[in-house]
């Protein structure tokens, strides 16, 4: 490939979910990106979007266009995205309207990851069934019989030239299953029954998601090589 690819990663953050509001009896969460970590804690390849700084601003690229950059990653994400977008892209208001500006980093390409369900999902209905009555047996016996759940989880890669423009994408499946039982000793450590999966309202945890690093900059590298 000759000269060495400056490659920025943006995203790879799994959710933490909240309490929003409550109205009698109806609580409303929301799952936003965690900014304390990524998922992948290191790259051999490339950058993380925050470690590299610009006060400048490239002026080849319209407000069109990076518009449409921001809102393929926000109708996914939602506004929780918006602070790893602004490591990237600067807004200002002219007329009442929204400008959008691309900070001037030299980069080659640009590799955006995104986690998903923000909230956990059962693989099936018939998961769904198995869980429920193996959480009421569990209650029935304080925690002897195990309950059983198989979840969700899915890792999209977009990878964009320096000009904001989609070259291609992968798929991840992380799905993962887990028993939880009071005879079950918990893996990893912090798993007691009911920590990393206490239903619907909780996020995917992260640790479905560790290990993914070396796996994807491999696939980046093989995508970019193949592009003109």
């Amino acid at each position: 490939m000759g000269q060495a690819l400056k490659i920025v990663y943006l995203g790879f953050r799994n959710y933490a979910t909240r309490v929003t509001e409550r109205v009698g009896r109806t609580t409303t969460y929301t799952a936003d990106l965690v900014y304390t970590k990524r998922t992948i804690p290191k790259l051999t390849n490339g950058f993380f979007v925050d470690e590299l700084k610009s006060n400048d601003f490239r002026k080849d690229l319209s407000s069109e266009q990076i518009g449409l950059f921001i809102s393929e990653y926000l109708n996914v994400v939602k506004s929780s995205g918006a602070q790893e977008l602004s490591y990237l892209i600067d807004a200002e208001k002219v007329d009442g309207k929204s400008v959008f500006k691309l900070k001037n980093i030299p980069v080659d390409y640009y590799v955006v990851g995104v986690h998903g369900p923000p909230f956990a999902q059962d693989e099936n209905i018939g998961i769904t069934f198995v869980e429920g009555f193996s959480t009421i047996f569990s209650i029935l016996t304080l925690g002897l019989i195990p309950i059983y759940s198989s979840k969700v989880a899915i890792t999209e890669v977009k990878v964009y030239d320096k000009n904001l423009k989609l070259i291609n994408k992968i798929e991840y499946n992380n799905s993962y299953s887990s028993i939880a039982a009071v005879w079950i000793f918990p893996k990893p450590d912090h798993c007691k029954v009911l920590k990393c999966n206490r239903g619907t309202y909780d996020s995917p945890p992260d640790f479905v998601y560790s290990g993914m690093g070396p796996r994807i900059e491999e696939d980046v590298l093989k995508i970019i090589q193949k592009n003109p």
